[in-house]
């Protein structure tokens, strides 16, 4: 549990006396989107980023300092909070308490396959993790073969078509389709599936969204660096909310295990599909592999560890009907920390997207939409979207009146394949409603985007790679705004605020707020509704 120290004290005095006059010459600007400025882009991102905060590691000092400076702005611009902290008053904060946790070495895994049974060994012949975070799996039933696991209808190939996957057990294999010896997929996304390491993120996240309960993939001979790292990761305590920490509003998706075995070892897991995981040749697909059971009894061994919160302010709507749906803005607010001595301040990730968010709330006060609009600094998206996982599955108001995500995510950069653009990125559900919301609110604030990713396949799979997909895991529509995921600095204690394009995160400020306002107007905010 965090407690304030002296230093702490006063800094947050020296804040709370700094922000109201802050906010009141915000309203000498013409117009609500005139508030938002580089000048207090660029204070927020120098504080946040700092070497002071030593890295906003969520449950340090400096991630809660970094929550007490975004909950006192929050106030200042005028939002209201959403919960009781301990002592009985209103408070910016949710909090979360969170475990350590490891996988257990009583962990097994046994495939019977003509009534023949095999025990995997933990850690020499199967891995296991979970992803993001959840409970433990003892489920014993008939997996489902997904093939490559490869999703891409656009490309004229989808493993999991006529397949329901919820609930189950489900294999895959490396590698990339081929038709006669060609690829079938364009040569970007080929190079990419045929890479497991490269692509294991888009496979993995696929499978999330169809709420597989354990997805298991065959590693090939060129996958020991992926076989390495996720035995890293196995053998290292993880964070994660601690399970029963709050009232759930509904149940979530079941978080999926991800399982890896080598090739040799699904020989005779994949007999009866004629593929051969060895030398990757045969017919790959997809289907129920009759003949074939799995067992597994998945374990953690867990300690308590510490608290952090979200921080949540909401700005109600003026409609007296509208009011009670709403559009929920989110930056994640932590990063990595300090590591081998040295502080990686997070400028672009995410101090970026969190200073846009709170320039975006101040302005959006000044002209209230008629949906109410809930703005969210987000914990532990570094640790696996832990923070919006928990906000999704404990939301302060009922999940089905949360109508639309907008989240940014980096956008401070110039990365090397949108060098002067952002990218503003539609979920999958939704997705030509919100390209359409984009384009409109765009022709009015005129940022430099790129559209690439939105009219053509996206190898990095960003609309799955950051928070809101625990929105759209729940069925809700999201935007990204980022400048795009890999590029200079990313995870590097380099990523500091003089390396920052501040005009660029000025767009993405305005974006948002922009995108919040209109889709908080507008009297049908999609068809169908």
């Amino acid at each position: 549990m965090y407690r304030p120290s002296h230093r702490d004290a006063a800094v947050l005095i020296a804040i709370a006396l700094l922000v109201p006059t802050c906010a009141a010459q915000a309203q000498e600007w013409v117009g609500p989107m005139g508030s938002i400025t580089e000048a207090e882009l660029r204070d927020h991102i120098h504080y946040l980023a700092s070497d002071f905060l030593e890295g906003r590691d969520t449950g340090t000092e400096g991630y809660m300092l970094a929550a007490h400076f975004g909950a006192i702005l929050f106030g200042a611009a005028g939002l209201e909070p959403m919960f009781t902290g301990s002592s009985g008053a209103q408070s910016f904060f949710q909090p979360i308490a969170f475990e350590s946790a490891k996988v257990s070495g009583t962990s097994a895994m046994r495939a019977t396959v003509g009534g023949k049974p095999k025990d995997y060994r933990l850690g020499q012949e199967f891995l296991a993790l979970q992803i993001f975070s959840g409970g433990e799996l003892s489920v014993e039933e008939t997996p489902v073969f997904l093939g490559y696991g490869i999703e891409a209808p656009d490309h004229g190939w989808n493993d999991y078509e006529g397949l329901d996957v919820a609930g189950r057990i489900a294999v895959m294999v490396a590698g990339a389709p081929t038709r006669n010896g060609e690829p079938v997929l364009p040569e970007e996304q080929h190079a990419v599936y045929s890479s497991l390491s490269r692509s294991a993120n888009a496979r993995v996240m696929s499978a999330v969204q169809h709420g597989v309960s354990a997805l298991i993939v065959v590693a090939d001979s060129a996958s020991t660096g992926l076989w390495g790292e996720v035995t890293r990761m196995m053998s290292q305590p993880t964070v994660r909310p601690m399970p029963g920490d709050a009232p759930e509003q509904g149940s979530p998706r079941s978080s999926p295990w991800f399982i890896m075995i080598k090739a040799p070892e699904a020989v005779n897991l994949l007999s009866g599909t004629g593929y051969d995981p060895v030398s990757g040749t045969g017919p790959c697909t997809p289907g129920r592999l009759d003949g074939v059971r799995i067992a597994l009894d998945l374990k953690y061994e867990a300690e308590p560890a510490f608290s952090a919160p979200n921080v949540v302010g909401v700005l109600p709507g003026t409609d007296s009907i509208l009011k009670d749906e709403y559009i929920v803005v989110t930056a994640h607010l932590d990063h990595v920390g300090i590591r081998n001595g040295q502080i990686y301040n997070g400028a672009d990730d995410n101090a970026s997207g969190s200073a846009a968010v709170l320039e975006a709330a101040e302005a959006a006060a000044l002209a209230p939409a008629k949906r109410s609009i809930i703005f969210v600094l987000l914990t532990a998206e570094e640790k696996g979207l832990l923070g919006s996982m928990y906000f999704a599955v404990n939301p302060p108001v009922p999940i089905e009146k949360i109508v639309l995500n907008i989240n940014l995510d980096m956008v401070g950069r110039n990365s090397p394949d949108w060098p002067e653009s952002l990218l503003a990125m539609g979920s999958e559900n939704r997705r030509p409603e919100l390209l359409q919301l984009i384009r409109d609110v765009n022709s009015r604030v005129g940022v430099n985007l790129d559209w690439r990713l939105n009219e053509g396949s996206d190898p990095y799979a960003h609309v799955q790679r950051s928070d809101q997909l625990a929105f759209m895991q729940r069925g809700i529509p999201a935007i990204l705004i980022t400048r795009g995921f890999m590029g200079p600095d990313y995870h590097r204690p380099s990523d500091d605020p003089e390396t920052i394009n501040y005009p660029k995160v000025l767009q993405a400020a305005r974006l948002a707020f922009a995108l919040a306002v209109e889709a908080g107007n507008r009297e049908i905010l999609f068809d169908g509704e």
